[in-house]
């Protein structure tokens, strides 16, 4: 289907059951940026979104790139750094901090660096009518019955396919196209919580998508 299709679905969905929040999580090159900034757009049709990166909240990239994981997978070992599919990478504190200030009627503010507002400082108002949580971190945060819960996976030729169209779009070396020790992190740690979402879309090449669960 094309998105505005999936887009009617989903914030039907959301104004139909009364969600006040929706969690995006999403695999490499899935489109994650494209669908959740659509929803946003869209959803303000039907009041004002507060939209939260978990990005945000990751532990600083020097800090992660010096700190190394090892372990075993199907008797293969992996040594690696921490990337965005460790729950190590995250201050999570803070993101449920603010969500449960929205919960319970409090605005607030935090430095974003994804949705940037004045000066970095971004508002988040309560009685807004979504608010939207996205990024791969929200695959380890406990998730109530009151949002609305989204994973969004492409196949392994698409997101290699989108990154190389990253990589010259920048004029940027190639070399990481394809990671295994990152798609063996992203397999471990993030797929397992798949089940935890109330629907799995997959995006297609051509920025299509189905929903598979």
């Amino acid at each position: 289907m094309k998105i505005n299709e999936l887009l009617s679905i989903l914030l039907q969905n959301c104004i139909d059951n009364k969600y006040k929040k929706m969690y995006i999580c999403w695999n490499g090159g899935s489109g994650k940026t494209t669908l959740s900034c659509s929803i946003w757009k869209e959803a303000e049709k039907y009041g004002n979104v507060n939209i939260i990166s978990c990005d945000d909240f990751l532990v600083d990239t020097n800090l992660r790139k010096n700190a190394i994981i090892r372990r075993k997978e199907n008797w293969k070992d992996y040594s690696y750094r921490y990337t965005s599919s460790n729950f190590e990478s995250y201050f999570f504190k803070n993101i449920y901090e603010l969500i449960y200030n929205i919960d319970h009627g409090v605005d607030c503010f935090y430095f974003s660096k994804r949705y940037k507002e004045n000066n970095g400082i971004k508002k988040l108002f309560s009685n807004y009518f979504l608010t939207i949580i996205e990024g791969v971190g929200t695959a380890f945060l406990e998730k109530d019955d009151k949002s609305f819960k989204i994973f969004l996976k492409c196949s392994m030729e698409n997101e290699i396919k989108r990154r190389q169209m990253r990589f010259e779009e920048k004029n940027a070396s190639k070399i990481g196209l394809y990671d295994e020790r990152r798609d063996s992190s992203y397999r471990t740690n993030v797929l397992v919580h798949e089940n935890e979402f109330d629907l799995t879309i997959l995006s297609n090449e051509d920025f299509t998508y189905e929903i598979v669960k």
